[in-house]
């Protein structure tokens, strides 16, 4: 299996990733297209891929990685 395919989401999955990233950033005061914002992302997705498959499990593993 090649490192794209391993990367890449359906619809239903982008749209969970992209409502925690929105949500991460509206709560953090952070622009989306910034490097936080990016970074966030990135970290987010490599979430979703080991086991955070909903919104709220993204934000909450976020939290624990940021210290809060």
């Amino acid at each position: 299996m090649s490192f794209l395919s391993d990367m890449a989401l359906n619809q239903s999955e982008i749209e969970v990733v992209c409502g925690a990233l929105e949500e991460w950033c509206r709560q953090t005061r952070t622009a989306l297209d910034s490097d936080d914002g990016r970074d966030a992302a990135t970290v987010m997705l490599g979430l979703y891929k080991t086991g955070h498959e909903t919104k709220d499990s993204i934000l909450a593993a976020m939290r624990r990685v940021n210290g809060g």
